[in-house]
């Protein structure tokens, strides 16, 4: 826990971050023809594997009251 938050919330909010960072950079390869596929793909990644670190630590949190 951080700050009296379990580590649950803070990736989930890392996630969400990382998710907007990852659409910001597609909307600009896209629409504004900028060059930036191969951080767009590294925020994807980086993305997913949050999303399952997270996932994990929410069904702990949520199933077990397992708060880390």
């Amino acid at each position: 826990m951080l700050l009296n938050i379990p580590l649950a919330v803070w990736l989930g909010g890392f996630t969400i971050g990382f998710l907007f960072i990852t659409l910001f950079f597609g909307i600009a390869a896209v629409y504004l023809k900028k060059n930036v596929f191969r951080y767009h793909k590294f925020f994807a990644i980086l993305t997913a594997i949050l999303a399952v670190i997270h996932a994990i630590f929410a069904a702990l949190l949520w199933f077990f009251g397992m708060v880390i």
